[in-house]
């Protein structure tokens, strides 16, 4: 039953679009204009999406290479790092068991003979992982360029792992020739 529908619906099919009715020629540009729309929808929804893909395949391979070598970058600026950190680790160990940044800064005033020029030191402790970071701000009135400079040079030690985090000069309102600074000087400390 169903194959007798089948040949009559095909049947119907063929007579009503007057295929039958056509040349030799006119079917074969027919058939060949299916033939090429049949083509064309396999490579647009068959092709095409395979094509883009890979495309986008092959693109995110290439972002995954370019981000392992940052990894690897990282890496190996964490590791430098590390070793820094033994490194000032050793430093902090052979400085004096009484080290404090605010007598460092003050002993060092009185070799630059600056001491006169300091309106005020305030000390803070932001505490840290391993180590906590012990800061003091200082503000130096009318200070002249070359004693800021000597100051400065004696402040900024690597041995004793002090260093300026934030620095900012003016000139003075008071006298020409003469500056005030705002220095902030950090340095590490062992925990407890």
């Amino acid at each position: 039953m169903a194959s007798w529908f089948n040949r009559n619906l095909l049947q119907d099919i063929r007579t009503k679009s007057g295929i039958d009715k056509l040349n030799s020629r006119e079917k074969w540009v027919l058939f060949g204009g299916i033939g090429f729309i049949l083509c064309f929808l396999a490579v647009q929804l068959v092709v095409v999406p395979v094509i883009d893909a890979r495309n986008n395949l092959l693109q995110s391979i290439a972002r995954k290479k370019q981000e392992l070598v940052e990894i690897k970058n990282l890496q190996q600026e964490y590791r430098t790092l590390k070793s820094k950190e033994g490194t000032i680790q050793a430093r902090i160990n052979q400085r004096g068991a009484g080290f404090t940044l605010f007598t460092f800064l003050d002993q060092q005033a009185n070799r630059a003979k600056v001491k006169k020029q300091i309106k005020y030191m305030k000390p803070s402790t932001i505490d840290g992982d391993e180590l906590n970071e012990a800061m003091v701000e200082m503000k130096l009135q009318q200070i002249s360029l070359n004693d800021l400079v000597g100051f400065l040079r004696l402040i900024e030690s690597e041995q004793e792992v002090v260093f300026i985090k934030r620095f900012s000069i003016q000139e003075s309102g008071d006298a020409q020739g003469f500056f005030d600074a705002i220095l902030q000087v950090v340095t590490f400390e062992k925990k407890g």
